[in-house]
């Protein structure tokens, strides 16, 4: 009997798979081939099973359907290879091919019978899936660790099974531990592969950190407050993402503080250098300028618990040299000037030599060594003189300046009022610092008001303006960001501006330039007006009174009262006790009555010095 064309391209596909079948050598794992004929036969659609053990999970429902659209003009023209599974039979390869017949609605389908063990199946969907040009990342990464696991195998070995640099196999394994927001987006083709491999090679928290840092990122308001939000699909320039990793999450072993071999800085006697969390361990997965000298912890968490602990052992062997108790040896920050709560700083101890900044002063025989806690010198063994050491040296007797002219030495009872009188000073100092702060604030707010309205311009263009702001920001914020305190404050209280209340994103100038143009063109003078005038009399960071003298100057320009402002402050801010003084003080002041005293609470030696 004469067979069609369609049943003519089957026979051939048939002998064509059969031939391969039986002429192939050897498998990859290592098996030879079964010596029996495959048997072809059509086998119901309802006996056959999708294999368990078929490492690709990832069949595209449009390529699905495409197929079917072919199977049910041309047939199957390739026969699904199965094995015989109960009282039906599980396939070996081409599931896609049933699926789409199932789609196609074919009650029966072509199969080549075969008799396989476990392992010679797992060896048939390797080559099948696995090696496929179109086989989605996640799926090689799941594949190769379902057959590691199958087949009780190290990577080197499985790497020789696929077929496969050991490198390559290892990234891919190194997948199935990537974070489910980045395996997400390397499903959805958000997050390319190379960034990917790149975000795996560390442990799930600080691949939250990484994954975070390999989108571009843009400003945008969700309702009432300003956000930056990663724009997916829009990375960072390679060389900056992997710039970043270096600087922020490997850290270089050969700069470490502490003995990379030492025993004592983990529970476990773990070294650095047997340790597995390290770039110079893991040889496959990274570039060669990463590993030898450039050998770096992966690990933050123990790098930093390991620099504690050094610090802690240096300790107690200082101790032990010296022969005296832990707590006497100190702790030091060779470049900050005051003493903190667990250390010393230069106001306390001289720094003589083994510090990166500072040190230099002449040795002496009192000077011992304490351990540096500064981030560039941290862990690190300095030498200090100590001003509790009494060196003359270096800690001289200060000059006699508590004995009065006829060189006679003050009492304990006038020098205890003069400390008493200096703290009231001080205690002064700070209260006109903080009502200082206030009235230069609303003083800035009426004025900013003023010049909007009197200086009103009305034609420049749309995007001059905002972009004049934005400038006149960063500028400001360069020179000293506590300055921009004083526009943020003011934006803050006019509550028709609801939009920008929460604060405004200082990072970037373009998001800055589309936050301005969102504002009432007046709003935006005010905001030029402050930046301008902001720096002056800025009440340092220590609450130290600066001079007042340019803010009481603005006012007159502008026709703000000053005195009646500072006024209604001390009123507002001050304690009920002194209401009434405060209450008839602005009385005065607004009677315009030119003998107004300002109560002093506290010192009236103090003297603001303007």
């Amino acid at each position: 009997m004469k067979m069609t064309a369609k049943e003519e391209t089957r026979t051939a596909g048939i002998a064509e798979v059969t031939a391969e079948v039986t002429t192939t050598p050897v498998s990859a794992n290592g098996h030879k081939p079964e010596s029996k004929q495959p048997d072809f036969k059509l086998v119901a659609l309802r006996d056959l099973a999708p294999s368990k053990t078929n490492p690709r999970r990832r069949i595209d429902d449009n390529s699905i359907n495409s197929l079917a659209e072919s199977i049910a003009t041309q047939g199957i023209l390739e026969p699904l290879i199965v094995r015989k599974n109960g009282k039906g039979f599980e396939i070996v390869c081409g599931e896609r091919r049933y699926r789409a017949a199932k789609v196609a609605k074919l009650a029966e389908v072509p199969c080549l019978v075969r008799d396989l063990s476990d392992e010679q199946v797992l060896d048939i969907q390797i080559h099948e899936n696995l090696h496929r040009e179109d086989v989605h990342p996640m799926d090689e990464a799941y594949g190769y660790q379902f057959l590691q696991e199958k087949l009780g195998c190290d990577t080197k070995e499985l790497a020789l099974r696929v077929g496969k640099p050991e490198g390559y196999v290892l990234n891919r394994l190194k997948l199935n531990q990537l974070i489910k927001e980045a395996q997400k987006d390397l499903d959805d083709e958000l997050l390319p592969l190379s960034y990917a491999l790149e975000i795996a090679k560390y442990t799930p928290d600080i691949q939250a950190v990484v994954y975070a840092e390999a989108y571009r990122k843009e400003g945008k308001y969700q309702g009432d407050r300003y956000v930056t939000v990663p724009l997916k699909g829009q990375m960072v320039p390679w060389r900056s993402f992997i710039e970043w990793i270096n600087t922020n999450v490997h850290h270089l072993l050969s700069k470490a503080p502490f003995d990379t071999n030492a025993e004592d800085l983990r529970s476990d006697g773990l070294t650095c250098i047997k340790c597995a969390e390290r770039t110079g361990a893991q040889v496959s997965l990274f570039e060669p300028t990463q590993i030898g000298k450039k050998d770096a912890c992966l690990n933050p968490g123990c790098y930093v618990e390991k620099s504690h602990k050094h610090v802690e052992v240096t300790r107690v062997k200082l101790a032990e040299l010296r022969g005296v108790d832990v707590s006497e040896v100190p702790l030091v920050r060779s470049w900050c000037y005051t003493d903190g709560r667990d250390y010393l700083g230069t106001e306390s101890a001289v720094v003589i030599s083994g510090a990166k900044r500072g040190g230099g002063a002449m040795e002496c025989k009192k000077m011992i060594s304490v351990i540096d806690l500064e981030a560039d010198n941290y862990g690190r063994t300095v030498q200090v003189c100590l001003k509790a050491s009494g060196c003359k040296t270096h800690w001289p007797e200060p000059k006699a300046g508590g004995a009065d002219k006829s060189g006679a030495r003050k009492t304990t009872e006038e020098e205890s009022t003069e400390r008493l009188e200096a703290h009231r000073a001080r205690r002064e100092e700070i209260w006109n610092a903080k009502i200082a702060e206030a009235v230069r604030v609303r003083v800035f707010k009426l004025a900013a008001e003023r010049f909007e309205k009197k200086f009103r311009i009305t034609d420049v263009g749309t995007d001059l303006l905002p972009q004049l702001t934005a400038r006149f920001w960063r500028m400001t914020a360069s020179g000293d960001n506590n300055n921009l305190n004083v526009v943020k404050r003011l934006i803050g209280e006019w509550e028709s501006e609801a939009d920008i209340k929460r604060g405004i994103d200082l990072a970037n100038t373009l998001s800055l330039v589309e936050v301005f143009k969102k504002l009432d063109r007046g709003f935006q003078y005010r905001i030029i007006f402050l930046l301008i005038h902001c720096n002056k009399g800025a009440i340092g960071y220590g609450n130290n009174y600066a001079s007042q003298k340019e803010v009481k100057e603005l006012p007159v320009e502008f026709g703000v009262d000053y005195p009646l402002i500072d006024a209604e402050v001390r009123l507002e801010f001050s304690a009920k006790k002194y209401n009434e003084i405060h209450k008839a003080y602005l009385d005065a002041v607004t009677a315009k009555q030119r003998d107004a005293k300002m109560p002093r609470l506290f010192s009236e030696k103090w003297q603001p010095g303007d």
